[in-house]
């Protein structure tokens, strides 16, 4: 029984061994469709640092800092109001005290809304601006890689290794940067 076992693996081991030859014989006539190394050029590109280093990505966080430090001034005047409020409390008969509480309720409610409403809408802008950006990093991406004879560019992150002689950042980054002060 065992010598019959070992008659079919040798058996399988030859048949193997024969298609592995055939194939090895009949590679060369095949005709294949690949492109030879020489004919591919890739490049890859550090999405974080063309994004970072875009002057167009520095132009736009200066305009919503901007936008943030004057929402976080309007903040501050309705905290200082807020407060004054209050400090006014204490002085107060008991009627009017009631009364008074019920406005700083409504200006410390209006408070938190508007604190909630504005952090929102500047991550909503920022959103906005960063998905125009990234588009307009693709298409100087897409272009650079036309222009320069590129038949593959990969964002950095997508790949394990790459030899630096590969990385195109800094001449995507330049293009981007040279393309956004022609449009100025």
């Amino acid at each position: 029984m065992n010598s019959d076992r070992t008659t079919k693996r040798t058996r399988c081991v030859i048949l193997a061994a024969l298609f592995g030859v055939a194939v090895m014989c009949l590679a060369p006539r095949i005709a294949c469709p690949m492109v030879s190394a020489e004919e591919l050029k890739i490049g890859y590109v550090n999405l974080g640092k063309v994004f970072d280093g875009y002057d167009r990505t520095k132009a736009m966080d200066a305009t919503l800092e901007k936008k943030g430090k004057a929402k976080e001034g309007e903040l501050e005047g309705r905290v200082s109001e807020l407060k004054k409020l209050r400090q006014s409390l204490e002085l107060l008969n008991d009627e009017a005290r009631e009364s008074k509480g019920r406005e700083i309720e409504q200006k410390a409610d209006d408070l938190q809304r508007f604190r909630t409403n504005t952090a929102r809408d500047l991550q909503r802008e920022r959103d906005k601006i960063a998905k125009e950006l990234l588009q307009e990093i693709q298409q100087g991406v897409n272009e650079y890689a036309k222009a320069n004879g590129f038949s593959l560019i990969l964002d950095s992150r997508s790949i394990f290794y790459g030899q630096a002689t590969y990385d195109v950042t800094d001449e995507v980054l330049k293009a981007l940067n040279s393309r956004a002060a022609a449009n100025r």
